[in-house]
C-alpha cells in the first residue's frame, strides 16, 4: 500500500500545548537552580521563561551567562530531575481532548510534528511516556537547527522531514508562546495560539495570531474546518 501523500502540515509545540507540564518544569527548574547556586529564583520566574531553550532559562535563573559553567550544571542539574519527576507523569498531563485530536486530524489527511525549544532527546522521551510519539511523523528540538523558535530553520526542518517544501494551505503552527506565534509568521502559515499554557490570552492575542484557542477540542475544530474548505472543488 502506497504511503499517503501529505500536502499539509501541523506543526505543534509541546510544553503547554499538547502537555500540561509548564508548572512542573518551572518547579523542577527551581529546585535545580537551588541545587547548584543556593538561590531560590522563585517559581513565577521560571514558568515565565518555559519555552526558551534551556540554557536559556539556566543562566538567567542563575543569573549566570548562557556558555557558563553554572549555566551548564543547572541544566544537567534539570535534565536529571526531568528524567525522574516529570516524564514518568507524562500520561498524566496530556491536556483534554489531545489524545482523540490527533487522532482526527491525522484521520483528515493532515501531517503532523512537534516543534519544540527541548533539546531532542528530551522531546523523544517526555512524547513515548505520554504515548503519543506515533503521532507524530517529525519531531524537531532545539539542538536539532542552528536557530531555534522564533527562527523558521525548525519549522523548515519539520517540513523537510514530512516531505513537504512548504506547510500547505490547510497547515499551521500551534502553540502557547510568542515565539510559536512569531515561527508561523516566518513560515507564512497559519497560526493558533493556545491559551491554557505559558502566556496569557492578551499576549498571545497581541502576537496577531490567525485564532485563539482556549482548548484543544477548539485546536481541532479549527483546522478541521480549514482544511474541508480548502478540499472542496
Amino acid at each position: 500500500m502506497p504511503a499517503e501523500i501529505h500536502t499539509s502540515a501541523v506543526l505543534f509545540d509541546l510544553d503547554g500545548t499538547l502537555l500540561d507540564t509548564p508548572g512542573a518544569i518551572a518547579e523542577q527548574f527551581v529546585l535545580a537552580v537551588e541545587a547548584v547556586t543556593g538561590v531560590d529564583p522563585g517559581v513565577g520566574a521560571a514558568r515565565r521563561l518555559v519555552g526558551r531553550p534551556l540554557l536559556e532559562m539556566a543562566a538567567e535563573l542563575s543569573g549566570s551567562s548562557v556558555d557558563s559553567v553554572t549555566a551548564q550544571t543547572v541544566s544537567e542539574e534539570y535534565l536529571t530531575r526531568y528524567r525522574e519527576v516529570i516524564v514518568p507523569e507524562a500520561a498524566d498531563l496530556l491536556f483534554q481532548g489531545v489524545l482523540g485530536g490527533l487522532s482526527r486530524l491525522a484521520d483528515a489527511g493532515l501531517a503532523l510534528a512537534v516543534v519544540t525549544s527541548k533539546k531532542h532527546a528530551s522531546a523523544e522521551l517526555i512524547l513515548e511516556s505520554a504515548g503519543i510519539r506515533d503521532s507524530f511523523a517529525a519531531v524537531v528540538g532545539a539542538d536539532d537547527v542552528e536557530y531555534p523558535k522564533p527562527h523558521r530553520a525548525s519549522g523548515d526542518l519539520a517540513l523537510t522531514t514530512l516531505g513537504l517544501t512548504e506547510i500547505g494551505p490547510a497547515g499551521a503552527v500551534v502553540g502557547d508562546t510568542v515565539a510559536d506565534i512569531e515561527l508561523g509568521h516566518a513560515l507564512g502559515a497559519f497560526t493558533v495560539g493556545v491559551t491554557y499554557g505559558v502566556h496569557t490570552t492578551h499576549q498571545i492575542a497581541s502576537a496577531a495570531t490567525d485564532h485563539v484557542a482556549h482548548t484543544f477540542d477548539d485546536v481541532v475544530d479549527t483546522l478541521l474546518i480549514r482544511n474541508r474548505k480548502r478540499a472542496r472543488p
